[in-house]
C-alpha cells in the first residue's frame, strides 16, 4: 500500500473516531471483552478531544486519500502519554501501526519518558510496542463496582477545586517522581475530580472514577486510596471503574471484598525514565 503520514486536523475527527471504534470493537469482540468505547459517538468525541487539544499531537495515516489509521501523543506534562493508536481493521497487519508509532516517537525525542496502556490480550500491539523499545511495567485489571463501606473517622472526600491543584501536583510528584499539573488543571473544568483529606491535608485524589480511560489517582498509601474510593462511591449513583495495578495485592483483595469485579486485563508499558511508585496509584488509559 502507498501510505502517507500527516498531522491530524479537526476535519479528521469523525473518520478517526469511526476507525477507533471499529478497531477496538473488532479486537474486543474476538476475545470476548467489552470495547473501550461503548458507542461510536464516544469514540468520535475522544478523537475530537485529542485532535483539537493544543497540547495533544495527532497523526493520521492515509492511502488513496482515505484515512486508515491514527495515533496521538499527550504532551501536557513531562511524561508523555501515547494513544490510542488504531488502524482500520480491513488493512491491519501491513506495517501501518508501526509507522504511526514511529511518527509520534520521532516527535517525542528529548522527552523524559513516554508511556501507554495496552489490552493484554492483543498480541500484535504488545509485540509492536516491545519491538519499539517499550518495557512492561505493571499488570492491570479494569475493575468495575460500587463499594458500600463507610468512610473511616477523620477523613473527608469532596470535589477537587482549583485551589487544590498545587497540593495535588505535589502529591503526584511524591508518589511518581513527576507532576501531572496540566492534566489536573484540565480536569477541574472537564471531569469530576475528587480529593480525600485528613486534617485539611490532601492525601489522595482522582480525576474521574466514573470514566476510567481518563482517570488517574494517587494516594499517600492504600488506606487513603480506599477512603477516596468509598467517598467517591457515596457521591455517585452509578458504579465506579478504575485500572487497578494488581501488584497492589491487598488493595486488589479489598476491591473484590467490596463488590468490584474484574472486567479486562491490561498492561502498563514505558519507554524512557520510570520510577517505581512510592505510594498507592491508579493509572489512566495513557499511564
Amino acid at each position: 500500500m502507498n501510505v502517507t503520514i500527516r498531522q491530524a486536523v479537526s476535519a479528521d475527527a469523525e473518520t478517526c473516531g469511526r476507525i477507533i471504534y471499529d478497531a477496538f470493537k473488532n479486537i474486543a469482540d474476538r476475545h470476548g471483552f467489552p470495547p473501550h468505547f461503548p458507542t461510536l459517538e464516544t469514540a468520535i468525541q475522544r478523537a475530537n478531544f485529542s485532535i483539537t487539544h493544543p497540547s495533544i499531537f495527532g497523526v493520521v495515516a492515509e492511502s488513496d486519500d482515505q484515512i486508515i489509521g491514527s495515533n496521538f501523543l499527550d504532551e501536557r506534562d513531562p511524561i508523555r502519554g501515547l494513544g490510542p493508536v488504531t488502524v482500520d481493521p480491513r488493512v491491519q497487519i501491513r506495517g501501518i501501526g508501526r509507522r504511526l508509532m514511529e511518527a509520534v516517537l520521532e516527535r517525542d525525542r528529548g522527552a523524559v519518558g513516554v508511556r501507554l496502556v495496552q489490552d493484554s490480550f492483543n498480541m500484535l500491539s504488545i509485540s509492536l510496542y516491545a519491538s519499539l523499545g517499550f518495557g512492561v511495567k505493571e499488570p492491570l485489571l479494569l475493575m468495575r463496582g460500587k463499594p458500600n463501606g463507610k468512610l473511616p473517622p477523620g477523613i473527608a472526600v469532596r470535589p477537587l477545586q482549583k485551589k487544590d491543584l498545587g497540593e495535588c501536583a505535589a502529591l503526584c510528584r511524591k508518589v511518581h517522581g513527576f507532576e501531572r499539573f496540566n492534566e489536573l488543571q484540565d480536569a477541574v473544568t472537564t471531569l469530576t475530580p475528587v480529593v480525600a483529606l485528613r486534617e485539611d491535608r490532601i492525601t489522595a485524589y482522582a480525576l474521574a472514577l466514573n470514566l476510567w480511560p481518563r482517570n488517574h489517582a494517587v494516594a499517600n498509601d492504600e488506606e487513603d486510596m480506599k477512603a477516596l474510593l468509598l467517598g467517591a462511591a457515596a457521591m455517585n449513583s452509578e458504579a465506579l471503574s478504575l485500572l487497578l495495578p494488581v501488584r497492589q495485592a491487598s488493595l486488589f483483595r479489598w476491591c473484590l471484598s467490596q463488590g468490584y469485579r474484574a472486567v479486562m486485563p491490561m498492561t502498563l508499558m514505558a519507554l524512557g525514565e520510570y520510577r517505581e511508585p512510592n505510594g498507592c496509584y491508579i493509572p489512566s488509559v495513557l499511564y
